[in-house]
């Protein structure tokens, strides 16, 4: 085991479970989860912040939102639910803004 050579400022994990409709928790984030994952994406290239931002799909966050997905933003430890395709321009921007010194 080492120490990676790159750390990303930012990490952003998008939910993107999918769940039986017979769940009690609900269905997951599942359609919601790839958009936003395919938005934000696009939102780091659009920065060409490759080595700096980093968006990873994620199974469960632990929060199951009615509408949207679940988001968790890093470093900041924060968890942000109901993430729907149009809040990922503000949602990024604002974790980018957070991961400043």
């Amino acid at each position: 085991m080492r120490p990676a050579p790159v750390v990303p400022d930012v990490h952003v994990f998008v939910c993107v479970n999918r769940r039986d409709a017979s769940s009690p928790l609900g269905t997951g984030c599942g359609a919601a989860g790839d958009a936003v994952y395919e938005a934000m994406k696009q939102e780091v290239a659009a920065r060409s912040a490759f080595r700096a931002a980093w968006v990873t799909r994620a199974q469960c966050l632990g929060i199951c939102p009615k509408r949207g997905c679940a988001v968790a933003v890093y470093p900041r430890q924060r968890i942000v639910a109901d993430v729907e395709v149009g809040d990922v321009p503000a949602l990024f921007a604002s974790a980018w803004e957070e991961a400043k010194p």
